[in-house]
């Protein structure tokens, strides 16, 4: 914190039914509008199936079950994903926003709503008339992922 001015960091806010959550822009690739998704046979709960992106494929995701979250209509963005050598593909409703966050604001996740660490809380969207908005771990959601499904890695270079 530079002479008492809040923190804030570059977000992408994606919603997800009536849910809206924060990744780190250093954490999104890309995001995509209707995504091409390849069915996959026999998927575990969760996969959504696989997209090819810059001559990979990658492994997607459904947010809604990512974050235990009911959806309101059809999934029609994709939030390419990386974190070191870990890429997957988020599905998410839509993509809301580009926005900073202070995120001095934060404050633990509802007990209960979050039993896989995912969230690193929740804080309010200045942009969005007071809502609330989830703070994602992308490192520990892709964890979580990859304990799903196998993921895209790649040698650092």
């Amino acid at each position: 914190m530079t002479g008492g001015a809040p923190i804030r960091d570059l977000h992408v806010i994606a919603r997800v039914g009536s849910e809206r959550f924060a990744f780190a822009v250093a954490d999104v690739e890309e995001a995509i509008d209707r995504p091409a998704l390849e069915w996959v046979p026999a998927a575990p709960p969760g996969l959504a199936g696989q997209m090819r992106h810059r001559d990979r494929t990658l492994t997607a995701f459904d947010a809604g079950w990512a974050f235990g979250v009911a959806r309101d209509g059809t999934a029609s963005t994709a939030l390419v994903l990386r974190v070191g050598d870990r890429r997957a593909v988020l599905v998410v409703d839509d993509v809301d926003d580009l926005t900073a966050l202070d995120v001095t604001t934060l404050r633990p996740a509802p007990a209960g709503s979050d039993a896989d660490g995912v969230l690193a809380g929740v804080c309010v969207g200045a942009r969005h008339d007071g809502q609330l908005v989830n703070l994602v771990r992308v490192a520990t959601l892709l964890e979580k992922a990859a304990a799903t499904a196998p993921m895209t890695t790649e040698s650092a270079r």
